[in-house]
Order: C-alpha cells, then structure tokens, then sequence
C-alpha cells in the first residue's frame, strides 16, 4: 500500500526492524522513566543521583538531535508527572526546555522547511499576550489554590501548563514532524501510552492490583470508585483513552500489518472502550459516542470499527440500562445530581463574574476565588452549597470570567480556526493511507473529545490530555499544509540538527 497523499511516494510499509528500533526505544523510555522513579528512592543520595544522572544524559542526547524525540519524551514526562521525583524542578519542566532548544536548533538548521506562521499560531500568540497581560495586571483578589488554604497559585505554571505547552506541541507537531516514519513514530507513543493507561484502569478493579505501577492507582486513588489512569483524574484519563481508542482503530485499518500486530491493535481498541465505561464519567462517555459517530459517518473505508463500537455501546446500555439510568456512580449510573448541581452553581457563578467585569475579566487563576466569595446558586432548586469554592466545571465559562469577553473569544479564534483548518484537511486529503484523511480525521476527534470534556471541566488544568490532543492537531495541519504544495518541500526527510 502506498500513501496518496505523500507526493515522494513513500511507502507506508515498515519492516520488522523499524518496529522493532521503535519499540525497544518506546520501552527504553519507560524503562527509563521507573528507573529514575526507583533512584529516587535509594538510600544514599549519590546512588539516586548517578542513577538519575545515567538515565537522563541519553534522554537529552536524543532529544537534542529530534524534536520529535523531545516531544515524546515531554509528553513521558506529563503523564508521569504524578510519579516522577522532582530534583529541583519536575521533570516535565526541564523536558519543555529540552524541546524548546531542540526545536531551535532544528529551525535554524532547516531555514528552507520552515512552515510560515498562519491564522492558528497568531491567534495563539494574542492569546498567551492577553494571559501574560492579565498576570502582570493588578486585580481585586488573589489567585487561590484551594478556599481553605493561604498559597497562591503560581501563575506563570499556570499559563505554561494549561496554554502554553500545548501550543508550542502543536507549533512543532506542525514543523518538524514531516516524514511518514515520524507521523506513525508519534501514533505508537501515544497509543503505547493510551495502552498503559488503560491496563492500570482496568486493574484497579479487576486483576493483579500488586503489579500495578505507580501505586497511587491502587493505593490513593483521587476516587476510589473510578478509573483514574496515570493522571489520577478520570475526565483526563478518559480523553487519553478515546485517543488511544481512535489511534488504535487509524494503524489498524490504515497500515499493513502481520496478523499478531493487528490482533494486538484491535485488542488495545477494546480495552481503551472498557477502561472509558470505567472511568463513570458522563463527559467522558459522551465524547466517547460523539467520536464514535464522526467515525462511522465520516471515516471514508473505515467505517466498520466505529459501526461496531457504536452498535456494541447501544448494545451495552440496553442490557444494564437500570444500572446505566441510575443515580449509582460505582455502576456507571448518568443519573447523579450533585455533580450536576456543582457545574450549575460554578456557570453561574460564571456569568455573574463576566457580568461584573465583562471586558477584562477578573484575572488569571482568580476563578476559585470568585466562587469562593461571590459564590452563585443557579436556581431556587439548587443548593446554595453545591460548588461554593471550585474550580471552573466549563472551560469557557471560566476563561470568559478570568479573561473577559476579549479573552474568550481569542481563544474561540483558535480553537475555531483548528477545527476549520481539520475540517477543510478532511474534504480535501485523500481519503485513504495513513497520510490522508483517516489522520486527519483522528486528530479532529482528539480535539472533539478535548473540547468536550472541557464543557465540564477546565481544560487549563490538564496538563498531559491538552499537549497530546494539539500535538496531533499539529501534525495533521503539518500535512494538510504541505499537501497543498505550501512548502517548497513536501514530506520530505528533514536532516536532523547536528550537536
């Protein structure tokens, strides 16, 4: 099979030793993630330190000569972030760094590749400006941690981890990741770390819980009753799920493979679907069905996957629909009203705050403050008490209330602008190989979920689900670019920055 949509011709097959490279440095770095973990707890601080000291160094030289490389092993970074020690700074801080200088490096050495800024990066830029604005603004009260506690939430961690890092993913997702090998390179990692997260989902209630790594899992989970994964929350956990969900069914259908592997794709399909009904979350299964629908009615000859899953889940509610309509969380019952309570008290607290001050907001991270101290009811029907001192439950919402009018819609500016970019890629790329529309189209549904699970949750607070959904977005405008002949180069093997 060859891609269409690779003007070169290169193939879209991959020989036994190219997988194979690829998976021994996938689980070099796992590998070397539990080891640093495991040096940390050594007794003796230069044992740790060498150890630490003997991971890292390759990790950087790697990441150094490949910003792809660089953006893998910062997404490591994000999803262990829980587990990882931090030797003076976590370990995802010096990971963006390392991107940041590899990606330079590789810019200034591919003068002729470079894409040229466009509508997304600008509204991108005005975005992060209006957030670097409102941080060094003054304004009436602090940017709380927690209503209960004195700490102040650091700002600037704030804007890096929620908005920043993201858009830098997406900017060199778009530049550097250009060749067919890196494409399916990133695919894999994300669906090798969909996969791990789906396995620890599902053991924290059936299975061996004593293999279960890291142990917060098992041992402290943020509730008991749901499938946490790595990021120990289950909406986040839930979008890194329906992502290796769509991964999964895109190398399946897309890309020759002998039987094992494919048996092994379809296997980490199913048990992406089973940990998301884990997860009890409702914005989770509602993203869930909503890419399941863009799949079996847009995904031109792969429909079938998604028909099957969705007949499956009609199949599913139908049989336990007493358990699935009731108020029982532990059951995956949608019915719960608390919860729901929480989010309607929170908008309106919201729509008050924007009311108040409508153009400049109240300030970065001031939310939690606002609805601890003009906190709203929704209703007459609604507790006073249900959401009093939490964080925004509507991603939107809270930017309108922190950010103003001004800085609500430059953020609908890109989230629009990505999703016209996708949705124009889907009509025009061809609808076959990897490189085509089904890349495209998979990308749309990570964003799809992301933007989904943020109408009940801010998204600025999801550190590992927001780089992954933008740096596939990237990749995917990346090659509808130079589908299009916007680059003098296109798909070709980018040299690599020498050091």
């Amino acid at each position: 099979m060859v891609d269409t949509a690779l003007p070169t011709g290169e193939p879209e097959t991959c020989s036994r030793s190219q997988w194979t490279v690829r998976l021994v440095v996938a689980a070099l770095l796992g590998v070397a993630a539990a080891a640093t973990v495991a040096g940390a707890g050594l007794s003796g601080g230069f044992a740790g330190t060498a150890l630490t000291v003997a991971v890292a160094v390759p990790l950087v030289v790697v990441g150094l000569r490949s910003p792809l490389w660089a953006v893998i092993l910062l997404l490591v970074t994000l999803l262990m972030r829980l587990a990882l020690p931090s030797v003076g700074a976590d370990p995802f801080l010096a990971a963006f760094a390392l991107l940041v200088v590899s990606f330079g490096a590789w810019w200034a050495a591919n003068r002729r590749h470079r894409l040229k800024l466009g509508g997304i990066e600008i509204a991108m830029l005005l975005y992060v400006a209006w957030n670097v604005f409102s941080i060094l603004g003054s304004h009436e009260l602090p940017a709380l941690v927690d209503p209960e506690l004195t700490d102040q939430l650091s700002l600037w961690r704030y804007l890096l981890i929620g908005t920043v890092i993201p858009f830098v993913v997406y900017f060199v997702a778009r530049s550097a990741i250009t060749t067919l090998a890196a494409v399916r390179t990133l695919l894999v990692a994300s669906l090798a770390f969909a996969s791990y997260s789906a396995a620890v989902s599902i053991m924290q209630f059936t299975g061996p819980r004593a293999l279960v790594w890291p142990r917060y899992v098992v041992d402290a989970p943020n509730y008991t009753e749901r499938a946490n994964g790595l990021l120990n929350q289950p909406g986040a956990n839930g979008v890194v799920l329906i992502i290796g969900y769509a991964v999964a069914v895109l190398l399946a259908s897309t890309l020759p493979h002998p039987r094992w592997r494919r048996l092994l794709l379809w296997t980490i399909a199913a048990a992406c679907t089973y940990a998301i009904y884990l997860t009890h979350t409702r914005a989770v299964y509602f993203g869930f069905v909503v890419v399941v629908v863009i799949g079996a009615t847009m995904a031109k000859g792969i429909r079938r996957p998604y028909l099957v899953t969705l007949g499956l889940l009609a199949a599913g509610v139908a049989a336990n629909w007493q358990s699935f309509s009731s108020s029982d969380r532990e059951q995956g019952g949608i019915a719960s009203t608390n919860e729901v309570f929480d989010r309607l008290n929170a908008d309106a607290t919201a729509l008050w705050a924007f009311a108040e001050k409508p153009w400049f907001g109240w300030g970065l991270g001031r939310f939690l403050a606002v609805n601890t101290f003009h906190h709203q009811r929704a209703s007459e029907d609604v507790p006073w008490i249900r959401g009093l001192g939490v964080a925004s439950h509507f991603n939107e919402l809270g930017i309108l209330a922190e950010l103003g009018i001004v800085g609500l819609l430059m953020w609908l500016a890109v989230l629009g602008l990505i999703f016209g970019a996708l949705l124009r890629g889907i009509r025009a790329m061809p609808t076959e190989g990897l490189l085509g529309r089904p890349l495209v189209l998979t990308a749309l549904m990570g964003l799809t979920a992301l933007t989904i699970l943020g109408l009940f949750a801010d998204l600025r607070l999801l550190d590992y689900p927001n780089a992954l959904a933008f740096g596939l977005v990237g990749m995917a405008v990346g090659v509808i670019d130079r589908c299009r002949g916007t680059t003098e180069q296109q798909y070709v093997r980018i040299p690599r920055a020498r050091f």
